[in-house]
């Protein structure tokens, strides 16, 4: 593996886990003073989706790939037919957790930045 894809995963996972920790704790008051109750609570209910989004595809991309070493090659020797499908799947989940945390991560700057 690259180191610089690897770091650019530990910093994603670290960002992803502070903003579930800033939603879970803070709940609207991540958002600025002066934002109106029902934005502030639109927001932080995109963000809550988002980031379920991003988690679930963590998750989806471990499971894969639990599947394909432990299952698919520990016990089967690796069939043609479930290989490549099995590593589509995890490559599809990891994009999607980028984008999911990326996307929080937008929203909750977006949110933060005060209205002049």
């Amino acid at each position: 593996m690259d180191p610089i894809f690897m770091a650019a995963v530990v910093i994603l996972v670290g960002v992803w886990i502070f903003l579930v920790w800033m939603v879970w704790k803070k709940k609207t008051d991540i958002f600025h003073d002066q934002m109106e109750p029902k934005l502030a609570e639109r927001r932080l209910k995109m963000l809550k989706t988002s980031l379920l989004v991003a988690g679930i595809a963590f998750a989806m991309f471990w499971i894969s790939i639990l599947v394909q070493v432990v299952v698919l090659v520990g016990i089967f020797g690796q069939p043609e037919e479930e290989g490549p499908v099995v590593f589509y799947i995890a490559f599809f989940s990891f994009l999607l957790f980028v984008i999911g945390t990326i996307g929080g991560l937008g929203i909750f700057l977006k949110g933060r930045r005060e209205i002049s």
